[in-house]
């Protein structure tokens, strides 16, 4: 089988989703073709494609990079099947309304968004959750500057502060807990644990190590109607998780997450994940769990075994291909 794969040429966090990506396909798929819109005049682009002449034509389409619409239908005219992963669903969703019907088949990382794109003419949508690269996201022994008791890597979306100076009013002060991302300048604490904040983006080995030395790793979701890009306007509601939480479990860390419906179709509640639907909710089992190093851990290999069984880029590219009806054979 031969595959297209147009890399968005978005930086961080896309081009880390392209990598993974474009590994598993070329561990799949040697003889894969790949286009960096970054790097490549475009114009250089459908005579390759017309040369290479693929059974599959895919890419990925983060907040704001996607190819030009009149591209994607001349691929389509010239017999070839089209395929686009949306990456950023349900925030970044109104970029879609130009681009999703030019192709013959959309997925989508939230399952929430599929009426959506059947309202807007796509005639064949799929949910297809982000996975992790277990080469990148594993376990290791990390150096002591990263160990804390609890730990939150992402950006201060209004959510996740408000949530954070809520639950952090219910943690015992003596709690070292570990708050890294942008936009955190305005969490206001008045009482509780005081958390140390590192006010900036860290690479993805970075990101790693803090999940690697932490006790319990939180993972909040943004809200989807939150006003930072601004780009889901009719509400789009979110129900699937995010990237974030197969990451975590690769790394063999404990998880506490807040609930989506969709969680339940990756993960066993209870028993390689644990949620919360509250700050209340989430203190308790922070207190409950932060020095029950048995439970942590048995949590947490449920979780890192079942990603890796079901929750890698590869299983997702064998999913998708399925879903195609694209054999290696074909």
């Amino acid at each position: 089988m031969k595959i297209y794969y147009i890399v968005s040429g978005y930086r961080r966090p896309i081009d880390m989703l392209d990598n993974a990506l474009m590994k598993a396909l070329v561990s799949r798929y040697p003889e894969t073709r790949f286009f960096l819109l970054n790097r490549s005049p475009i114009q250089h682009l459908l005579p390759e494609i017309e040369q290479y002449a693929p059974d599959l034509v895919l890419t990925l389409c983060g907040p704001k990079s996607h190819l030009p619409v009149d591209i994607v239908r001349r691929i389509r005219n010239m017999g070839i099947e089209t395929a686009v992963w949306f990456t950023d669903d349900p925030y970044a969703i109104d970029n879609a309304f130009e681009v999703a019907a030019a192709y013959d088949v959309v997925f989508t990382i939230d399952s929430g968004c599929i009426p959506f794109y059947e309202r807007i003419g796509c005639n064949r949508v799929f949910h297809l959750p982000l996975g992790t690269d277990p080469d990148i996201f594993r376990p290791f022994t990390t150096h002591p500057t990263y160990h804390s008791d609890v730990c939150f890597v992402g950006t201060g979306y209004q959510n996740r502060i408000t949530f954070m100076e809520e639950m952090l009013g219910y943690l015992d002060r003596e709690l070292k807990v570990q708050i890294v991302g942008h936009f955190w300048d305005t969490l206001k604490l008045s009482n509780g644990c005081i958390p140390n904040i590192r006010k900036k983006w860290v690479n993805t080995p970075e990101t790693v190590r803090y999940y690697n030395g932490a006790k319990v790793v939180l993972n909040i979701h943004r809200s989807h109607d939150d006003a930072f890009l601004d780009k889901n306007k009719t509400g789009v509601p979110g129900y699937s998780i995010n990237n974030r939480t197969f990451d975590i479990a690769a790394c063999n860390a404990y998880q506490l997450i807040d609930y989506r419906p969709d969680l339940e179709q990756c993960y066993t509640l209870g028993e390689e994940i644990t949620c919360f639907s509250s700050p209340k909710e989430c203190a308790e089992q922070i207190h409950a769990l932060v020095n029950d190093d048995g439970s942590r851990t048995l949590i947490a290999k449920k979780a890192y075994d079942r990603t890796l069984q079901s929750h890698t880029f590869v299983s997702r590219l064998e999913t998708m291909l399925g879903i195609l009806n694209l054999t290696p054979n074909k």
